[in-house]
């Protein structure tokens, strides 16, 4: 897709200084491709994309200027119309910049396993998507291939369905829009290199989205679980797809994907012995707000 050039724009810029400790870089790289938007482009310790405010759109410059105990990130943020202020507390609240990873500390310190993961990560969160529909989107992609393959395959689907705008020469991306995808056949999303089903739940996430079905994120934050359990109704959508999704949007960490491989392997590899799924939900459970946080980190073990 062409970026349509945009000149007239009302930017701010705001210096935001995370609660520290504070890492989210390793994060960023892991989860973008190289010169392809997913919908993020990330070079070096710089994010930028388009957020899609339901009533605008906004581009999101962020640089990381310092990570650890004195962290500062840069955000710029621009708007055609005047969505600057409201884009910037999104900006903000995405890159998690006021979770207390010193909280997370005292907590894990009740299990040296734990408190060890949290000491190798120290300060790293994931960032927040922005919408439970982009999200889910994300998810039901990430259904079962390994994350290289999943990215490839949104950087595809957002080159051909998302708004991009050029902002001080450089493109910026939005998630895919989701009236452009619920009015594609599927044979056209498979093409991405999606399976029937994906297409499909794609197509049905999309439409949820267009009419108004999907729960917003202040409903997903005020009953998660319930938001869990009314997204598997979707065509394409288990239980794994939904928590994965839930956790994605959430201000906090109270939810994770207790059925994912990659959580169950790295819990287990700190642990020293194979865990089974019940065991996971009881180890991660037993940190309350910090539940899905234990199983990210958990995931980068190997």
């Amino acid at each position: 897709m062409k970026p349509l050039w945009v000149s007239s724009l009302k930017c701010v810029v705001r210096d935001v200084s995370p609660k520290p400790p504070y890492a989210i870089t390793p994060h960023l790289r892991r989860f973008s491709l190289p010169n392809h938007p997913t919908p993020a482009i990330v070079e070096g310790s710089t994010y930028r994309r388009l957020v899609n405010l339901g009533k605008g759109l906004v581009a999101v410059k962020a640089v990381v200027v310092r990570e650890g105990w004195k962290p500062l990130i840069r955000f710029r943020v621009c708007s055609p119309k005047s969505l600057v202020e409201e884009g910037l507390r999104v900006a903000v609240s995405m890159f998690r910049t006021g979770f207390s990873y010193l909280e997370f500390l005292k907590a894990a310190s009740k299990s040296p396993a734990i408190y060890g993961l949290a000491l190798k990560y120290l300060g790293l969160r994931p960032i927040r998507t922005p919408s439970l529909y982009e999200s889910l989107i994300e998810s039901v992609v990430e259904q079962r291939v390994a994350l290289k393959a999943a990215l490839r395959t949104i950087s595809s689907l957002v080159k051909d369905f998302s708004a991009c705008l050029r902002v001080g020469g450089e493109p910026y991306y939005s998630e895919p829009l989701p009236v452009r995808v619920a009015g594609a056949s599927e044979d056209f999303i498979r093409g991405h290199g999606l399976t029937r089903v994906k297409a499909r739940a794609l197509r049905e996430v999309a439409l949820a989205e267009v009419e108004g079905r999907l729960p917003g994120v202040n409903e997903v934050t005020e009953s998660p679980n319930a938001a869990v359990n009314e997204l598997v109704k979707l065509y394409g959508v288990g239980r794994w797809t939904a928590e994965i999704a839930v956790a994605k949007v959430l201000p906090g960490f109270r939810v994770g994907p207790v059925s994912d491989l990659a959580v169950r392997r790295g819990l287990s590899a700190i642990y020293g012995r194979e865990l089974g799924e019940g065991e996971v939900r009881e180890i991660a459970s037993a940190y309350g707000e910090f539940t899905g946080l234990v199983m990210y980190l958990g995931s980068l073990e190997r």
